[in-house]
C-alpha cells in the first residue's frame, strides 16, 4: 500500500496542492501531469521534503526497503568503465543483497541475451541498457514500486516487455504508482488514473471507464 496524506509542495516548479491518494496492493495507479512530476518523485523517494503531509509505505520483509524507485534513464550509461555489464550486475547483487537469480530472470523476460553480459555498459543499445537498469530495480523484494516516466521514448517492443514485468509485479500484490504524462499509455496499463493540472488533482477514472471516454479530449482538457 502507498498512501499520500495531504501531501503538498509549495509554489514553484512542480507545485502540488494537498493531495491524498491510496494505492492498494495489486493495483497500478497512473498519476498524470504535464510537464511532469519529477519534484513529487524526489519527495516520494526521500530526496526532498514536502511542505506538508506525509507519504506512507506498507512495510516489506525484514531487512528490505518498503519501496523501490525507478526513475527514467538516458539511452546510454553516463559513466566510463572497463567492467562488463555482467560484472556490474554481479557486484550490485552482492552489494545490495539482491537475489542474482531474480535479476537474471527479469533480464530473460526482457529478452536480454547472454552475449550482452560481455559488453561494457556504454556499449549497450538504448533498450538493452534500460533492461539492465530495470532488472536491478525490480529485483528488490519491496511491496511498493514508484516509477517516474520510465517508458518515455522507448521502442514499442521494449514497452511491451516492460508491461509484462509490471503486470507480473501487480499479480504478486505490489502497489505500483506510475508518474508520467502519457494518457494513451496510462489507458493501457493502469487500474486507475488521476489527472493533475496546475498542481491540483482535478479528475480520477477507473481504467474501464477511461476506455469509454474520448482520450484525445481528456488530453486536450487536462494535459495540453
Amino acid at each position: 500500500m502507498i498512501a499520500l496524506r495531504d501531501l503538498s509542495l509549495a509554489q514553484g516548479e512542480g507545485r502540488l496542492d494537498p493531495l491524498s491518494l491510496e494505492i492498494a496492493a495489486g493495483e497500478i495507479y497512473f498519476l498524470l501531469n504535464r510537464p511532469g512530476l519529477d519534484r513529487l518523485f524526489a519527495v516520494l523517494g526521500g530526496l526532498g521534503r514536502p511542505d506538508a503531509g506525509e507519504v506512507v509505505f506498507s512495510p516489506g520483509p525484514t531487512g528490505t526497503s518498503p519501496a523501490v524507485f525507478i526513475d527514467r534513464v538516458g539511452d546510454v550509461a553516463d559513466f566510463e568503465t572497463e567492467a562488463r555489464i555482467g560484472d556490474w550486475l554481479d557486484f550490485l547483487c552482492a552489494s545490495c543483497g539482491y537475489d542474482r537469480a531474480c535479476v537474471y530472470k527479469t533480464l530473460l523476460v526482457c529478452g536480454f541475451h547472454e552475449r550482452h553480459l560481455k559488453k561494457k555498459a556504454r556499449e549497450l543499445a538504448p533498450d538493452i541498457f534500460k533492461q539492465a537498469y530495470l532488472a536491478v530495480g525490480l529485483a528488490a523484494d519491496s511491496p511498493n514500486i514508484v516509477i517516474n516516466d520510465f517508458i518515455r521514448g522507448a521502442e514499442k517492443g521494449f514497452e511491451l516487455k516492460f508491461n509484462k514485468l509490471l503486470l507480473q509485479k501487480k499479480a504478486l500484490g505490489r502497489a505500483i504508482l506510475y508518474l508520467g504524462n502519457d494518457i494513451f499509455y496510462a489507458s493501457e496499463i493502469a487500474d486507475r488514473v488521476g489527472f493533475i493540472k496546475n498542481g491540483r488533482l482535478l479528475f480520477e477514472a477507473e481504467s474501464a471507464d477511461l476506455r469509454d471516454m474520448d482520450i484525445k479530449d481528456l488530453y486536450l482538457k487536462f494535459l495540453n
